[in-house]
């Protein structure tokens, strides 16, 4: 696969700007796109996108809520959290109900058909994610994490200095 690099007149260009930090920013969006077809290709013979599995894996672990907070968590927009429920409710994975706490909301959880699959796309994906990292020692990988800690930590700072 070729790799992403910046043109030798990539200052004469934009001199203000750092060629690293452009090919950091490319490859990193690579990369993530890269991750999310294949994760999503490993997921359409059980009927779950990526987004559908992540809505069930919050379900599960965190409980039932509601679409708004489900948004909050998702690593998708907001806009994407009813389709993602409407897909999963088809198939019997979540079911909404009314909010105790709110008579004019509604409440997600996931349904014992949804934990059977939630359960095989988990022992799927994760094996799939040993395998594609599997060049990084745990030391590594915990660098790693950190420096994508850092990462999303200097965007979300960038973004909220600009709302």
């Amino acid at each position: 696969m070729p790799k992403i690099e910046m043109p030798d007149d990539f200052y004469a260009q934009t001199p203000e700007a750092n060629a690293r930090a452009t090919e950091a920013v490319m490859n990193t969006i690579k990369t993530a796109d890269l991750l999310f077809d294949r994760i999503a290709r490993l997921l359409r013979p059980l009927g779950v996108s990526a987004a559908g599995g992540l809505v069930l894996g919050i379900l599960r672990d965190r409980g039932p809520m509601s679409p708004s907070e489900l948004g909050e968590r998702l690593i998708v927009t907001r806009a994407t959290v009813t389709g993602v429920v409407d897909s999963l409710e088809r198939r019997g994975f979540v079911r909404r109900s009314p909010n105790p706490a709110d008579r004019r909301g509604l409440v997600v959880e996931i349904t014992p058909s949804g934990r059977v699959v939630l359960q095989q796309l988990r022992t799927l994906v994760h094996r799939h994610e040993q395998t594609w990292l599997s060049a990084f020692s745990d030391a590594e990988l915990a660098t790693y994490i950190d420096t994508l800690h850092r990462v999303q930590d200097g965007v979300s700072a960038a973004v909220d200095e600009t709302e």
